[in-house]
């Protein structure tokens, strides 16, 4: 839908209901901070709280928002602090992470932030694999969660990774990374599994193929914030649409397939 007026939370809240979500989903949102710059009869420095408002407003006090907060500290030789590390995937994302009642999870790499019924087992899920059982994103599967992407691609959607590691893709090798985390002033050695790109092929993520797949089976909904557009999708649904393309290429999802029909 398109404001006739100046935009306000209740068009974001209409938005996420025309995708089809509404009060008691568990939603993972990836974003771009320039929704919330639309905004303009708030002041700047609300802005940021009226978007992820109105997020949690369609959402209701029994549905939980799970945001990334990835900071990739291991990879990069860094300690990872959950209070401390910001966030590295926007400023929505960190802004969010820093409100009151929000709880962040323990990842070294893909750490996520939640608010709801649902946060405390967000924020216990598992550390020491990037993707695979009792992360966050098989937590997001397992509880018939949804994905948004609120004024960024679809290929911002980290869930691929995870159907890529159940499905056993060949472009993707499991590396281990070792590191610290620091837990209030206390320092913990600890090791993480993270499935890796093959260099050696042409392996960027690359997920347009999906995305007209969803579009055409009607499981990928659509609607737009202002300027700005929302895409959204099961877990469900993209998990088996990507295993579907993947039986039939299984370079579907990354930039080597991109030019197969």
């Amino acid at each position: 839908m398109t404001a006739t007026g100046p935009l306000g939370p209740e068009h974001i809240v209409a938005a996420l209901g025309a995708c089809g979500i509404g009060p008691g989903d568990t939603l993972m949102l990836h974003s771009d901070a320039g929704v919330a710059a639309q905004f303009r009869s708030v002041a700047p420095e609300r802005r940021l709280d009226l978007v992820l408002d109105a997020v949690l407003a369609a959402l209701g006090p029994e549905g939980t928002l799970v945001v990334p907060t990835f900071t990739y500290s291991f990879t990069k030789g860094e300690v990872f602090d959950p209070d401390l590390s910001p966030s590295t995937v926007g400023q929505l994302t960190e802004h969010f992470r820093r409100r009151a009642g929000v709880l962040r999870s323990g990842h070294p790499l893909f750490s996520v932030a939640a608010y709801g019924p649902l946060a405390g087992a967000f924020a216990a899920s598992a550390t020491g694999d990037c993707f695979g059982a009792g992360t966050a994103f098989d937590l997001l599967y397992r509880h018939g969660g949804k994905i948004a992407c609120l004024g960024c691609g679809f290929d911002r959607i980290t869930f691929v990774h995870y159907v890529e590691q159940r499905a056993g893709v060949d472009y993707r090798y499991p590396k281990r990374f070792d590191g610290v985390i620091r837990r209030k002033g206390a320092d913990e050695v600890a090791s993480v599994s993270y499935l890796v790109r093959d260099l050696a092929r042409d392996t960027p993520c690359e997920l347009g193929r999906l995305k007209r797949r969803l579009q055409e089976t009607g499981k990928l909904r659509s609607a737009a914030v202002g300027r700005v557009g929302l895409l959204a999708v099961t877990a469900h649904d993209f998990l088996e649409a990507a295993n579907a393309l993947l039986a039939e290429d299984p370079a579907a999802l990354i930039h080597e397939g991109a030019g197969r029909t």
